[in-house]
């Protein structure tokens, strides 16, 4: 009776052992899915993110903070120019503001106030455009840069686009060679028809956007054949040269 009375004890302790377990691994489930929640899905759990509800899609650091890696206030995959020069000003996309509009960004512009429209010089100093001089023929206008695989100017480059045509309206004698420009990704051919593309497109721009007359323009391909850079970006462009 005795040895009995031992067992029935043992497994009633062992009962209470194992509903104990039990509780306590449910506790540490619903703890664990505390932790793991992640309300804004940046990929930083609600515990430890200081910032709880960054947008969907937002680049962020270890502790859920949106990314603005050179501080222009301009979150880092909004940015059009994510490593613009710390301290200057911008708009709104993250562009160094060119406040005379002559296509030169106000930390590097020399004259920040010269006429709309005026001919300048990579410092953003006017050019009086006497015939075509050789200052003329080296008046800085600006680039339009495309997405990889694109042949489409965007809503920023086309801003660029008004800084060349208000060069031109000022400047009536002037005419512009419109340069299109690749990557080495693809064949050397296919690249031919890609820069002749993109410089289409930009001359579409000008001709219908901006109103400019065709004649004013010649259209000519590079494709991958005139590289800038040892970056892709800065050769996936259109140029403009002055036709003499």
């Amino acid at each position: 009776m005795k040895y009995v009375v031992l067992a029935a004890s043992a497994l009633l302790l062992a009962s209470c052992g194992v509903k104990d377990l039990e509780a306590e691994v449910a506790s540490l489930k619903g703890e664990l899915t505390r932790v793991q929640k992640d309300a804004d899905g940046d990929g930083v759990s609600d515990a430890f993110d200081l910032e709880a509800n960054t947008p969907k899609g937002s680049l962020v650091d270890g502790s859920g903070r949106a990314l603005d890696l050179d501080g222009d206030g301009v979150r880092h995959e909004l940015d059009v120019d994510p490593f613009s020069q710390r301290g200057v000003s911008v708009d709104a996309s993250g562009a160094e503001l060119d406040s005379d509009g002559d296509g030169v960004s106000d930390s590097k512009d020399k004259e920040p106030n010269t006429p709309a429209g005026s001919l300048v010089n990579f410092q953003g100093k006017r050019i009086e455009a006497n015939g075509l001089s050789s200052a003329v023929a080296s008046a800085f206008i600006p680039e339009v840069i495309f997405a990889t695989n694109s042949v489409t100017v965007s809503a920023t480059e086309e801003a660029k686009l008004a800084v060349v045509a208000k060069m031109l309206k000022a400047n009536p004698n002037l005419r512009l060679q419109v340069i299109g420009h690749a990557d080495k990704t693809g064949s050397e051919k296919a690249n031919l028809k890609v820069g002749e593309r993109r410089a289409k497109s930009v001359l579409r721009v000008l001709t219908t956007t901006f109103k400019l007359p065709e004649s004013r323009f010649e259209i000519v391909t590079k494709g991958e054949n005139d590289p800038i850079s040892t970056k892709n970006q800065h050769n996936r462009r259109v140029e403009f040269v002055v036709i003499k």
